[in-house]
């Protein structure tokens, strides 16, 4: 965790221990559990795909802490229902009156123009509202050569598998490229968009059948 005043330090953990399921918390590092996909696609009250357009952040003086604003407009929802036809969801962090910065470490930062699939949870009520924090983000970049979005993970890393309980599963395009790259050494490309929605599909259609 960034370091900030000490004002602003007493919230922080506060609002963690009541609003987000992390341990421990320690300076300049976030633990928090892995998550199957399975459960992923349970806990999240809302799964969409969207566009970020616009980012705001706004200092709560009542309480001492900044909150930080990221709107989602063109959703496509796959779980859930939105009030709007956009989406915002409210972290806790931002810029500070003394010209700080309060930041969460793991908490995946958003960009204007960037597309995602978000799993939301308590959102205006938790410190992060998404699933397992970076766990929460699917970040979607279009392949020129492939013709197709594709998925990659909070941190831009290429998907080809996504968490069981056991590890991880090559998706089926990944399983095809795998057997293509025994031959040509290429690397398995990443997951589709298409694919990770008809997962996502799959699980919930699971939990109903439960």
């Amino acid at each position: 965790m960034a370091l900030f005043p000490r004002s602003v330090q007493v919230h922080v953990l506060w609002s963690l221990a009541l609003n987000l399921l992390l341990f421990p918390v320690s300076a300049g590092a976030t633990s928090v559990l892995a998550l199957s996909f399975a459960s992923l696609v349970q806990d999240a009250e809302v799964i969409a795909v969207g566009t970020v357009t616009a980012i705001e952040s706004a200092w709560d003086g009542d309480r001492n802490i900044p909150h930080t604003f990221v709107t989602f407009s063109n959703l496509t929802v796959l779980k859930g229902e939105t009030d709007q036809a956009e989406l915002t969801l409210r972290f806790l962090g931002g810029p500070t009156p003394d010209g700080g910065v309060m930041q969460i470490a793991g908490v995946p930062q958003f960009t204007v123009g960037e597309r995602s699939v978000i799993f939301c949870a308590g959102n205006n009520h938790q410190a992060v509202p998404l699933v397992g924090v970076w766990q929460g983000v699917y970040r979607v970049v279009f392949d020129a050569e492939r013709g197709v979005d594709t998925i990659r993970d909070h941190a831009g890393r290429p998907v080809t598998t996504l968490p069981t309980g056991e590890g991880g599963i090559l998706h089926d395009e990944a399983l095809h490229d795998t057997a293509r790259a025994a031959q040509t050494g290429a690397a398995p490309g990443a997951m589709t968009l298409p694919t990770l929605i008809q997962r996502i599909g799959q699980e919930l259609d699971h939990a109903e059948e439960d």
